[in-house]
């Protein structure tokens, strides 16, 4: 770890404790901690590992003067900070176990987890969760299996978009095509679907931010960045069908990739060696 420049020191003039799924209006004691630091520190930055397991806070900024709220240091989480995660933007934990840091903490929102051996690692940041999307079933030409969304600029489909009666499971998350202009040009309209979680080996992740930097990536397609030999159409098949061959890039996540830019395959279920999709 680096060293610690300045000092951290805890806070009762930061509001912690009433934040519940990005909601401060919903008044639960979470039981999270007010710091303030100065030169840099982070409360989280002390984060230690016993038997390989990771155990430390999770602290959302709050400012850029050094105001954090964090988990409470008696009751750490499987969670460490990463001082040397390359995040496009935020920060990074490097986490073991299922639950991610925005579990922890809910004034955090985070990008897909990466695999690295037995942990996960995430690019995170203090900022309220996406929303505003609204799903739009049979809308758009978006057919075989693939359902339609229309969501404001600068914004993309995510779980915490769905309504209370279905699933937001943490391993949920929508692959969508490569979006087209709605009617309203302040709107942008996509086709997803929803995959099964990645079989323990895969190491392709759904990368949309990066389909500008893939030849021919147009509207409609899928781009995926893969870290290991897999590819798209290996984790998630039979829905996904890459015909072109790779390109060096970097995944939304900051990570150095192989860069694919693929199809969906409408129909039933298929066989193989890959994940499989669950069917809408």
């Amino acid at each position: 770890m680096p060293a610690r420049l300045g000092t951290c020191r805890t806070s009762s003039a930061l509001s912690c404790n009433t934040v519940l799924a990005g909601n401060a209006a919903a008044g639960v004691d979470l039981g999270l901690v007010g710091y303030s630091c100065t030169e840099g520190a982070r409360p989280d930055d002390n984060a230690t590992y016993v038997d390989g397991i990771p155990y430390g806070q999770i602290c959302a900024a709050q400012s850029s003067q050094g105001d954090y709220c964090c988990t409470p240091e008696s009751d750490p989480a499987n969670c460490a900070y990463n001082p040397i995660a390359i995040c496009p933007e935020g920060y990074g934990y490097q986490c073991w176990g299922a639950n991610r840091p925005e579990v922890n903490n809910p004034g955090l929102t985070c990008g897909n987890g990466v695999r690295e051996g037995q942990y996960i690692d995430y690019c995170c940041q203090a900022a309220p969760r996406p929303t505003g999307c609204t799903q739009a079933k049979g809308a758009y030409d978006c057919s075989g299996g693939l359902v339609g969304w229309v969501c404001p600029e600068g914004f993309r489909p995510r779980g915490e978009d769905f309504g209370a009666n279905e699933s937001r499971a943490d391993y949920y998350y929508f692959v969508c095509g490569v979006p087209t202009p709605a009617p309203n040009p302040a709107f942008k309209t996509y086709c997803c679907f929803s995959p099964s979680p990645v079989l323990p080996g895969g190491s392709c992740v759904y990368s949309p931010g990066a389909a500008k930097n893939i030849p021919n990536c147009s509207a409609g397609r899928f781009a995926f960045g893969c870290y290991g030999r897999d590819t798209p159409d290996q984790d998630y098949f039979p829905r996904i069908k890459c015909s072109e061959p790779p390109v060096d890039g970097v995944s939304d996540e900051g990570y150095p990739a192989k860069m694919y830019c693929c199809d969906y395959v409408p129909g039933g279920k298929g066989s193989g060696t890959g994940t499989g999709l669950d069917e809408p």
